[in-house]
């Protein structure tokens, strides 16, 4: 690298211990330029060293903190995750978050 300092990777535990308990309407997989619905109504879980996503009483993704990329929409009604699955596929998640007051 020339300049500058070099970037940490992932996101900070912290900001993503700030997604715990978040309701979510929905949460879809982004492969290619396809999106996949992946469920509804659900929430998301930090806890341990994991980053969880259930939707309609089923998980629907894990990751490890370690290497999690988390970054909030722009719209501010979402989040976009990326992280390796527990078999070592990297997933791109959109998760949008529910209207109910959080």
């Amino acid at each position: 690298m020339l300049f500058g300092k070099k970037k940490p990777k992932g996101t900070p535990r912290a900001e993503l211990e700030a997604l715990h308990g978040k309701r979510l309407s929905y949460a879809v997989e982004r492969s290619g330029g396809e999106e996949l619905v992946l469920g509804r109504n659900g929430g998301i879980s930090v806890s341990g060293d994991e980053l969880v996503l259930v939707c309609d009483g089923h998980e629907i993704f894990r990751c490890s903190l370690e290497g999690c990329i988390a970054a909030e929409l722009m719209s501010r009604n979402g989040v976009d995750i990326k992280g390796d699955d527990p078999e070592g596929k990297r997933r791109h998640i959109v998760a949008y978050y529910s209207n109910l007051r959080q």
